[in-house]
């Protein structure tokens, strides 16, 4: 916990100020239809959720996440590719054969919110790890037209099952590689990462929940961000940061 007003890193100091800076996404509903039309996104209705027995949580629309609040506003559609909505209910559909289901934390997300993300984790950390928060200026699989869906398993009824570790953890329990946990939390993370990837989707070595689709790696992972065809169309007019101090 950080008791002074001023904490020093290698970028130099940094105030309680930033670190208590709350932030704001506005989402111009006017525009979203036509957004998700030119970047081919689906939004994923309650309904639809229902009909394939997927159960949700997004969990940046919360305070329970490693910023600390809740950075998606309440109304925050749960958005991804199509391409990707057809290979999930395609693992769930696997998995409900093993009385398991899926539970999506997140999946499409505004670069301004990668902004975030980035800017939080140094505050509080005092350094940066694009191992575990990718740098919004290079990279981010989360914030492009083929997105990233972060997933994790829970049973057919949605409850939680034994996992190595919760949902955004950043020490090496997230990783996929981690044994120091029950046979059991072993055993559903590896039917998770295992059904996934029998659907195309990639699991992201340092977070067991993390999922890009195979699509990328023809496309390359180190791309500029801000010159990238992948980037989504009209972004910035759709999802707009503000930023105040509490």
């Amino acid at each position: 916990m950080v008791t002074s007003d001023i904490i020093n890193s290698e970028k130099g100091e940094v105030t309680m100020e930033e670190i208590n800076e709350k932030f704001k996404i506005i989402i111009n509903h006017e525009l979203l239809e036509e957004f998700c039309n030119l970047n081919d996104f689906l939004i994923i209705t309650k309904e639809m959720l229902e009909e394939n027995n997927i159960f949700e949580n997004l969990v940046y629309a919360t305070d329970n996440n490693f910023v600390g609040q809740s950075v998606y506003p309440k109304n925050m559609p749960l958005m991804m590719n199509k391409i990707l909505w057809g290979k999930l209910i395609k693992i769930n559909d696997e998995l409900k054969k093993q009385n398991r289901a899926l539970k999506i934390c997140d999946a499409y997300r505004p670069i301004e919110v990668q902004k975030i993300f980035w800017e939080k984790f140094y505050n509080v950390h005092g350094y940066y790890d694009e191992s575990l928060v990718a740098n919004p200026e290079k990279y981010g699989t989360h914030n492009i037209k083929l997105n990233a869906v972060d997933i994790i398993l829970v049973d057919i009824n949605g409850n939680e099952v034994e996992l190595p570790c919760e949902f955004d953890d950043f020490t090496e329990k997230a990783s996929i590689n981690y044994e120091d946990c029950s046979e059991i939390a072993k055993q559903n993370r590896d039917l998770l990462i295992k059904t996934a990837n029998k659907y195309g989707l990639i699991v992201n070595e340092n977070e067991w929940w993390h999922y890009y689709d195979e699509g990328l790696k023809e496309f390359g992972m180190r791309y500029d961000y801000s010159n990238s065809e992948m980037v989504p169309e009209r972004e910035n007019e759709v999802f707009i940061l503000t930023r105040y101090i509490n």
